[in-house]
């Protein structure tokens, strides 16, 4: 397998407590992960490590090669709450990134940002803020920010366990647009089987011990998944599994 980020033995201690321990992770690019396991068990400190939030005790964790030891703008991390700012609105939320970049022209930055909003479903709301917008409104404004850069890895915290069934149906169809038009090395934490099956080609199953258990999706990308039986089975053996770690 020919990694394009691999963690390396990595351990993360915190006030005296192994959240993560010898983990040994290996990405492909381009690739889907869902990352799924009991609560506690470490998935969204991996996030953190892996987006340079945080630093590993022990081992090393690497990107194309380079070491991970802080943000960069290659990497792109969506919150669980989104961490939209009150006192921007929509254009300016998502054009951000850009500006605390300070390497593109004006005109380059609203030509970027205007397409954006065109691609996840904002048009017409580039001047609402935060409190104005729908639940999955608010969504689609975090998801654009963090492509703005476009980043080779895209890391995700939850990314619809907030929202009602409709919506959070329209956001996982979004995100798998988006990833797959721009190739994207794709690794987000759910507790939902089912957004697990539908968005992952690989689903990992974090261990309290660091072992991660790697089960692949024939389902991945199928048209209309949740439509075909064999969806739902595929979803009752993840659980099984997923159970099977809590004895």
């Amino acid at each position: 397998m020919d990694s394009f980020v691999k963690m390396q033995d990595v351990s993360f201690t915190y006030d005296h407590t192994t959240i993560i321990n010898k983990i040994n992770l290996n990405l492909e690019k381009g690739k889907s992960y869902a990352l799924i396991g009991k609560s506690g068990v470490g998935k969204s400190t991996l996030l953190h490590l892996l987006a340079g939030f945080l630093n590993p005790t022990e081992g090393e964790i690497l990107m194309d090669g380079k070491r991970i030891q802080h943000p960069q703008k290659d990497i792109g991390f969506m919150f669980q709450d989104l961490g939209l700012f009150p006192w921007l609105n929509v254009f300016d939320a998502i054009s951000m990134p850009l500006k605390l970049d300070n390497r593109k022209a004006k005109q380059e930055i609203k030509d970027m940002v205007t397409a954006l909003i065109r691609e996840v479903g904002l048009s017409g709301m580039e001047s609402k803020y935060p409190t104005e917008l729908s639940g999955g409104q608010q969504q689609r404004v975090a998801l654009a920010r963090t492509l703005i850069n476009k980043p080779d890895l895209l890391l995700m915290d939850e990314p619809t366990s907030t929202l009602d069934e409709m919506t959070k149906e329209q956001i996982q169809q979004l995100i798998a647009e988006q990833v797959e038009k721009r190739q994207t090395t794709l690794l987000f934490v759910t507790h939902n089987i089912e957004e697990a099956v539908l968005l992952g080609e690989f689903i990992l199953l974090l261990q309290d011990n660091g072992d991660i258990e790697t089960i692949e999706n024939p389902l991945f990308r199928v048209e209309r998944a949740k439509d075909n039986l064999s969806f739902y089975k595929a979803c009752i053996e993840v659980r099984k599994r997923l159970a099977a770690v809590h004895v």
